[in-house]
């Protein structure tokens, strides 16, 4: 079988960057407009049967091109399942897995992950059960999945008690994708992936905020220009914190910034409103906010800090309001079995939290970007939070 990452050093439509995990990596290829080199990138893989795994949205909006891109010389099978977090399920796995073997699927297969961070979480999962391990590429879709999840050895599904807690690590033979897939998502899906990169500037890369800054104020995320750029630069914060660090449990950890919150945030309103709940991104979003505001009253974060995080925060357009229906006390009964436990020793009335000290300089215990966060700072945190809501509506035009 031909190896991806051997073969393949560059392709005179598409950019490359070489990711490093740890001892792990793997290239990272992508444009504009060319899908169609990336089925010939797949070409050079020697697969006997691709195996992509998507969502009925998805599908629905590209997926008749990527089947044109992967030509008629090697057999497809696709694995399509409703968009949302009820794709990330442990039946929704066994089912995917047995249609694949039902097909046809070998130790010489591919699957490939085509779409947002949810298909790519489970294609991921997926890849890393048939035969113990068969070779995965992503062809992310979205934003969020193309400047966060896919740069990650981390693919996981969810459990019955809360978000990722089933899963392992895998290395991906390589990611590809073409920016043009990320013109026909809607603003919502757009700013979701943003909302990331912005929390890379904060926590990783404060210095090019400025440059952030920027293309926010065009108002034109979508251009092709802007979409390189953004890709790029997330694709370097991440590396600089993930390089030495394989499974993401030491540096690695400050991607887990707004993540306490923000997952408890993501899930409640899920469980109400499944796919019309707040995207990733802007639970995360929310997030960070509020460890902004833990941060501020430990003394650390300043005033000015919090602001540039609304700022960034508003100017993408996000609702700054916890949804209908998430309460304070809901949002501290989940994050009671937030996937960070078990790296700090905890009071049973505490959480660990990634907090700033100051920009891109996380604070740390036990060696860790983590610090134990009592609940009641979460309460303080979230009603500073709520009371500051209407001062930052009128900082940019909320829920664009």
């Amino acid at each position: 079988m031909v190896s991806i990452a051997q073969e393949l050093v560059s392709h005179p439509r598409m950019q490359q960057r070489h990711i490093r995990i740890g001892e792990s990596s793997f290239p990272y290829l992508f444009g504009s407009n060319c899908l169609d080199a990336i089925g010939e990138t797949l070409d050079k893989l020697d697969a006997d049967r691709f195996v992509v795994v998507t969502d009925d949205h998805v599908f629905g909006l590209h997926g008749q091109t990527l089947l044109r891109a992967l030509g008629t010389e090697t057999p497809v099978t696709v694995l399509r399942h409703e968009p949302g977090e009820s794709m990330k399920t442990l039946s929704c796995l066994g089912e995917h897995i047995e249609q694949a073997l039902r097909d046809g699927a070998t130790r010489r297969s591919v699957v490939v992950s085509f779409g947002g961070g949810v298909p790519g979480n489970l294609a991921g999962l997926m890849a890393s059960l048939l035969f113990r391990g068969v070779r995965l590429v992503h062809i992310p879709t979205t934003t969020v999945s193309a400047m966060d999840s896919v740069l990650s050895l981390k693919q996981a599904i969810n459990s019955q008690v809360g978000k990722n807690h089933v899963g392992s690590y895998y290395t991906p033979t390589a990611v590809l994708t073409d920016v043009e897939l990320f013109t026909t998502l809607s603003a919502r899906e757009l700013r979701s992936g943003l909302c990331e990169m912005t929390k890379n500037c904060l926590a990783i890369k404060p210095a090019i905020i400025s440059e952030l800054q920027e293309i926010l104020a065009t108002a034109n995320l979508a251009a092709p220009e802007s979409l390189l750029w953004l890709l790029d630069a997330s694709i370097s914060a991440k590396g600089q914190v993930t390089k030495n660090d394989t499974y993401e449990r030491k540096d690695g950890l400050v991607l887990e910034y707004g993540h306490t919150v923000g997952h408890a945030i993501e899930l409640l309103d899920h469980r109400q409103r499944d796919a019309d709940g707040l995207s990733h991104g802007e639970s995360i979003a929310l997030g960070m906010l509020i460890a902004a505001r833990i941060s501020f009253a430990r003394g650390w974060l300043t005033d000015t800090d919090v602001s540039i995080h609304d700022e960034l925060v508003t100017s993408l357009g996000v609702r700054t309001t916890i949804p209908d229906g998430v309460t304070p006390d809901g949002i501290i009964d989940t994050i009671r079995d937030d996937n960070k436990r078990g790296y700090l020793p905890l009071a049973d009335d505490a959480a660990a939290f990634v907090l700033l000290e100051q920009l891109g300089r996380p604070a740390r215990s036990g060696g860790l970007p983590l610090v134990p966060v009592a609940f009641d700072e979460v309460y303080d945190a979230l009603e500073a939070f709520e009371a500051a809501g209407t001062e930052m509506a009128t900082l940019g035009v909320t829920g664009r």
